[in-house]
C-alpha cells in the first residue's frame, strides 16, 4: 500500500487507519495514482483509474478507516479519468453512471437543485464535500473533483441524520509535490463552451499549491430558453506532505446564473388512468417547449472553506481535525406549469387546431436566501493488540451548525385574474413572455399590500389596483437554524487473519428551530418551531478476506431522520402539525462480495439487500384518527451487481446492474368531502367522524413501486485503445437504462357507501431511458488531445428529471468537441 494512506485491511500494517477526509496526503496521493494511469481497477459496477489492485483503492473517509475491497458495503466510485473521458461537468451529470441513483426537479418542500434519490431514498442532504456536509442547495460543478463517490445504504453510523439510502462524496483535487499545468476548452452545438485550467506548483519539500478555474456557457439542445453561465475558482494548499503532520486549506468559489428547467407537464388522456408527459402524445406539445418564462432565473454564489490537519502523534495513534465554513447566496424565480384541468385535457386530445390547452401555473413566489454552516469533526485513531488480537479504534465528534434567512417575493396578477393557477399559458407552443400585469414584487407588512376579510389581497401596479397571488397567512420571511453535535466510536476486531468484526455507533444531539414572519404580521408560531432530536445510529458488520482480492460480509446498519433535519434544503424545515413527531429510522441488512477474477485483470462486485423504512405517525388521542405522519413506510429489497476490468490488453468495461424491488407499505392522504366528476367521487373520502384534510390510509398507493424509483436501472462504460493502428487513438461510450418511473398515485372512491373499496383514478408515470453516448479521443504531441463525444446518439426522447406532475426531457442529439493541453 501507498505510504501516507490509511486503511482498514487484513495483513496492513497497525497504524493504517482513518481520517475524515482523507488529509492531505492521502488525497494528493490517490489523486496522484488516479491521473497517473490509465489501467482500470474495480469499484462496483464503475470504473475507477489508478496503479492499485482492483479495489484496492481508499475511500478517503476518517469514518470509513479502509479500501473500497475492505468496506462491508456496496460503493460506487467515478474515476476523475472516467469524469474526463466522458465530458462530465456536474455532479448531476457524474452520477447518471450509478445505477439505483434517480434525480428530482425539487418542488413539493424541496428546493430546485441537485435533488438526488439512493435507492429510492430522499439524498437532498446528504452530499458531502471531501466527507465534510455540503450546506446548500445549488447545481454542482465537477470543475474540481477527483473522484465521486456513492456510499449505498443507510449510514447513520459514518455521516449521522439522514442518509437512508446512501450519501454522496465527492473527493476535491489537491496539492501535489510536482509542477504541472492542464487547460480544457469545450465547444458544441446548443451553445455549449467551457474551459478548465487545472494549474499545480511545488513550494518545496513538503509544500504545494494548487489552483482550479472554470469558466461555462451552456445551453441545452432541443430545450428552448434554457442556459447556465457558470464560472469557478478552487485554490488549495497544502503543507507537510509527505510528513507525519499535514495541513491543507481550501477555499472553493462558484457562481451560477441559470435558467431553472421545470420540464413538461404531465397529462392524462380522457378516459385514461396511466397518466404521461404530454409530449408523449403527439398533439403538439414538443421536447423543446419551455413551459415557463424568460423572466425565470437561478443566482446562486456558493463560498467554502476548508481546512484539514492530520497527525501522526505515535506509531499507533493518529489525529485529525477537519473544519468548513460554507456561505451560500440564491435568488430563485420560477414558474411551473403543473396543472391541465378537464377543459385543459379535453382542448389538448380534442384534434382541433381552433382550441387552446391552457396549463395551470403552480408553485410560490420568488425568494432571496442566505444561508450558512459550519462544521468540524475530530478524530483519534487508535492501533493496538488485545489479547494477541489486532483491533483499531475510532473516536470522534462532529459538531455543525446551519443557518438559514430567506425572504419571498409574490406577483401581482394580470387583470380580472384572482389566482397563478387561473393565468392561461398554453401547452401547444407557450409564449414565455410574462403577460400584461404580471410582475414581481416585494410585498412588505401593512405598507403595500391589502388583505381583506374576503377575497384576494391586492396592491398597486401601475397606478391601479390588481389582485396578487399572496393571502393573510402566506410566509414572507423565514429564519431556520439547526445546531448538531454527535459522538460515535468505531471498533473493528480481528479474530484471525481473514475474520474480523467491526461495530460502530454514533449517537447525536439535533436541535432545530424555524421562525416564520406572516403576511398578517404575526409569527408561526410566537416564538417560532422547535424540534429536539436524540438519534441512535448503530452499525455492525462480519468481514471474511480469505485473500486480498476476496472480501465476503454481512451488515447490518440502522440511520434516523428527525423532523427540521432540512433547514436550508426544504421549503419548510418544520411543519407545526409534524414537529413532535419522533425520527423516521430505517434499517438495512446487506450481504456481498468483492472478488478479484483470476489473472487480476477484472473484479466482480454482489450485494444483496433489504432497508425498512419506518414513519412516524401522530393520532389524536380522543378520535383515535390520524393527525399527522413524517413520510411513508417503505421497503426496498434488491441487487446490485459489478464487473469492471481489462478484457484484453486494450478493452476494458464496466459494467452495473441495479433491481430495486420498492414498495410502499403504508401511506395517508389528506382526505376530502365526496366531490364526484362524471357521478364518481375522487380523492379518498372521509371515513365517518373524520373531518376534511386529515390523513387517512390511502390502498391504491400500498403495495405500488415507491416513487421515483426504477425496478431496474444498469449502465455500461468501455473504451477501447486503438494504438497498435495510430498511436494515442482511442474510442469508447456508454449506455445507460432506465425503467419506467411511478411518480404519482390518485386515488378514487367507487362507492360513496364502500369507502374501505378504493381504485385509482390516475397512476402518473415516466417512460423507461435508454441513453448512448460515443466519444473517440487522440493523443499527441507533448500533452495534447483531441476529442469528440456525441451524446444521445439516437436522439431518443428521454427524461432527466421527474417530479408527480411534470418531467424534464433530456438533451436531444449532441456533439462536443475539445482540446486539452498539459505542461
Amino acid at each position: 500500500m501507498k505510504s501516507g494512506v490509511v486503511g482498514y485491511a487484513r495483513k496492513r500494517p497497525a497504524h493504517l487507519g482513518l481520517v475524515m477526509l482523507a488529509g492531505a496526503v492521502s488525497l494528493a496521493g490517490a489523486a496522484h495514482a488516479a491521473e497517473a494511469d490509465s489501467d482500470a481497477t474495480e469499484v462496483s459496477a464503475v470504473q475507477v483509474n489508478g496503479v492499485r489492485k482492483p479495489l484496492d483503492n481508499d475511500t478517503g473517509l476518517s469514518v470509513l478507516p479502509t479500501t473500497v475491497q475492505d468496506t462491508p458495503q456496496a460503493i460506487s466510485v467515478i474515476s476523475q479519468a472516467q469524469l474526463k473521458a466522458q465530458g462530465v461537468n456536474s455532479l448531476e451529470q457524474a452520477l447518471r453512471n450509478v445505477p439505483g441513483i434517480t434525480i428530482a426537479i425539487g418542488e413539493g418542500g424541496t428546493l430546485n437543485g441537485d435533488q438526488f434519490k439512493i435507492r429510492g431514498f430522499d439524498a437532498k442532504d446528504d452530499v458531502y464535500i471531501d466527507g465534510l456536509r455540503d450546506f446548500g442547495v445549488y447545481t454542482r460543478d465537477s470543475f474540481n473533483y477527483q473522484e465521486v463517490q456513492v456510499l449505498k445504504g443507510p449510514s447513520g453510523a459514518m455521516f449521522g441524520r439522514g442518509t437512508t439510502g446512501g450519501a454522496i462524496n465527492t473527493v476535491s483535487k489537491t496539492p501535489r509535490l510536482q509542477d504541472f499545468a492542464t487547460v480544457d476548452t469545450y465547444a458544441g452545438n446548443g451553445d455549449y463552451y467551457r474551459a478548465l485550467a487545472d494549474i499545480n506548483h511545488q513550494l518545496n519539500d513538503t509544500t504545494a499549491v494548487r489552483l482550479n478555474l472554470m469558466g461555462s456557457s451552456t445551453g441545452v439542445v432541443d430545450r428552448d430558453s434554457i442556459n447556465s453561465k457558470r464560472w469557478g475558482a478552487a485554490l488549495s494548499v497544502g503543507f507537510g506532505l509527505g510528513t507525519d503532520t499535514t495541513l491543507t486549506a481550501s477555499y472553493l468559489h462558484q457562481h451560477d446564473n441559470r435558467r431553472p428547467d421545470y420540464g413538461i407537464t404531465i397529462v392524462q388522456r380522457p378516459g385514461d388512468i396511466i397518466a404521461l408527459p404530454a409530449t408523449e402524445y403527439g398533439v403538439g406539445v414538443e421536447r423543446s417547449s419551455f413551459l415557463g418564462f424568460n423572466n425565470d432565473v437561478d443566482r446562486t454564489d456558493a463560498d467554502i472553506l476548508t481546512v484539514r490537519v492530520s497527525h501522526k502523534a505515535a506509531p499507533w495513534l493518529t489525529l485529525t481535525s477537519d473544519s468548513r465554513v460554507g456561505a451560500y447566496r440564491r435568488y430563485f424565480q420560477y414558474s411551473t406549469t403543473d396543472q391541465c384541468n378537464a377543459a385543459c385535457t379535453t382542448a389538448l386530445f380534442d384534434n382541433n387546431a381552433a382550441t387552446e390547452a391552457y396549463g395551470g401555473i403552480g408553485g410560490s413566489g420568488p425568494y432571496d436566501q442566505d444561508s450558512w454552516g459550519a462544521q468540524n469533526i475530530s478524530t483519534a485513531r487508535m492501533d493496538f493488540d488485545v489479547g494477541g488480537l489486532k483491533t483499531q479504534a475510532i473516536f470522534g465528534v462532529d459538531l455543525s451548525y446551519q443557518h438559514n434567512d430567506k425572504q419571498f417575493y409574490a406577483y401581482t396578477l394580470p387583470a380580472g385574474i384572482t389566482a397563478r393557477t387561473a393565468i392561461p399559458h398554453p401547452l401547444v407552443n407557450p409564449n414565455p413572455i410574462f403577460p400584461a400585469g404580471y410582475s414581481v414584487f416585494r410585498p412588505v407588512v401593512g405598507r403595500n399590500i391589502t388583505c381583506p376579510a374576503s377575497g384576494p389581497c391586492t396592491t398597486s401596479y401601475n397606478g391601479a389596483t390588481v389582485a396578487t397571488n399572496v393571502t393573510a397567512a402566506t410566509a414572507l420571511a423565514t429564519q431556520g437554524e439547526a445546531v448538531d453535535l454527535a459522538l460515535f466510536f468505531t471498533d473493528r476486531l480481528w479474530l484471525t487473519d481473514a475474520l474480523s468484526v467491526i461495530g460502530s455507533l454514533r449517537v447525536d444531539r439535533y436541535d432545530a428551530k424555524l421562525d416564520t414572519l406572516l403576511m398578517s404580521g404575526a409569527a408561526s408560531p410566537v416564538g417560532g418551531l422547535k424540534v429536539k432530536s436524540t438519534l441512535k445510529s448503530p452499525r455492525a458488520s462480519l468481514v471474511y478476506e480469505p485473500s486480498q482480492t476476496e472480501t465476503y460480509y454481512l451488515s447490518w446498519g440502522r440511520s434516523e431522520t428527525p423532523q427540521g433535519t432540512s433547514v436550508v434544503g426544504a421549503g419548510t424545515a418544520v411543519a407545526l402539525t409534524a414537529k413532535d413527531l419522533e425520527p423516521e429510522v430505517s434499517q438495512i441488512w446487506e450481504a456481498g462480495a468483492k472478488l478479484g477474477l483470476p489473472g487480476g485483470r477484472a473484479s466482480f462486485t454482489a450485494s444483496v439487500f433489504d432497508v425498512k423504512k419506518d414513519n412516524s405517525l401522530q393520532t389524536d388521542p380522543g378520535t383515535g384518527f390520524l393527525v399527522a405522519q413524517s413520510g411513508e413506510r417503505q421497503e426496498v429489497k434488491g441487487v446490485e451487481l459489478g464487473l469492471t476490468g481489462k478484457l484484453t490488453e486494450a478493452w476494458t468495461v464496466s459494467l452495473g446492474y441495479a433491481y430495486l424491488d420498492a414498495r410502499i407499505k403504508e401511506s395517508y392522504s389528506n382526505c376530502t368531502v365526496p366531490t364526484t366528476t362524471a357521478g364518481t367521487p375522487t380523492a379518498v373520502v372521509c371515513p365517518v367522524g373524520v373531518t376534511v384534510a386529515i390523513p387517512v390510509l390511502n390502498t391504491v398507493a400500498v403495495g405500488q413501486q415507491v416513487v421515483f424509483v426504477p425496478k431496474t436501472s444498469a449502465s455500461v462504460f468501455t473504451t477501447y485503445d486503438l494504438g497498435h493502428w495510430v498511436e494515442g487513438l482511442s474510442v469508447g461510450g456508454d449506455v445507460t437504462y432506465q425503467s419506467k418511473l411511478n411518480v404519482a398515485y390518485t386515488a378514487r372512491s367507487v362507492s360513496y357507501t364502500d369507502r374501505a373499496t378504493l381504485t385509482a383514478s390516475r397512476l402518473a408515470e415516466v417512460p423507461e431511458s435508454v441513453t448512448l453516448n460515443a466519444f473517440a479521443a487522440w493523443t499527441f504531441g507533448e500533452g495534447q488531445r483531441l476529442a469528440v463525444n456525441v451524446y444521445n446518439l439516437t436522439d431518443r426522447l428521454n427524461y432527466t428529471q421527474v417530479f408527480g406532475n411534470r418531467a424534464v426531457p433530456a438533451a436531444g442529439r449532441t456533439f462536443i468537441a475539445s482540446y486539452s493541453k498539459s505542461f
